[in-house]
């Protein structure tokens, strides 16, 4: 699924966890994409866990936070855990500093 033309969303259905792999920049005009692909997966109610793989992120700003939050949230409003994997880079300093990296990282298995 595509967002804007600087955000694209694959969904890789894995069953009762459901992938997001993200690549490009996650900022404000990232947001209706991915809410309603979060959305969408919420839906379905073997959906009991999402992951966004973000390994292709490049870019993520002030907005892109408030974007991955609000999914979080709305995920979260339905008892689903909603996660970021293979964080790197810049977008890891960014959560750091934000103090969000806690809140969205995987939890050890």
């Amino acid at each position: 699924m595509r967002g804007d033309t600087r955000l694209t969303v694959l969904v890789l259905d894995g069953r009762s966890t459901a992938q997001l792999l993200l690549a490009g920049e996650v900022d404000l005009d990232a947001t209706p994409a991915l809410e309603r692909t979060v959305a969408g997966l919420l839906r379905d109610q073997a959906v009991r866990r999402i992951e966004l793989d973000v390994a292709l992120v490049r870019f993520c700003d002030a907005g892109g936070l408030s974007a991955l939050l609000a999914s979080h949230r709305m995920a979260a409003l339905r008892g689903v855990p909603l996660y970021l994997i293979q964080v790197r880079g810049t977008l890891q300093k960014v959560l750091d500093a934000a103090g969000l990296d806690e809140l969205l990282a995987r939890p050890p298995e």
